[in-house]
């Protein structure tokens, strides 16, 4: 996996963990739902993420995305490095 990459992973993980309660032993790959993230909290981490790196995640991709590793790549997308 790119360094950047990586960074920008442990960076959302840190996130989901930390500000919206994930539980421990998630991977990129653990699915929202599986954390238990509903359409709501999923909306908050867009909105928290859309702030923090100054790029505009709608609720629809966000929604699209299902996990943490697709979050990233999302993100990297719009132009976000770690």
């Amino acid at each position: 996996m790119e360094q950047s990459v990586q960074t920008l992973t442990d960076r959302v993980l840190d996130i989901v963990h930390t500000k919206f309660g994930a539980p421990a032993d998630i991977t990129a790959a653990t699915a929202y739902e599986e954390m238990e993230f509903d359409s709501l909290v999923l909306v908050e981490l867009a909105v928290h993420l859309s702030e923090l790196f100054g790029v505009d995640i709608t609720d629809e991709e966000i929604l699209q995305a299902g996990n943490v590793e697709e979050t990233v790549e999302l993100l990297a997308r719009k132009g976000v490095q770690g």
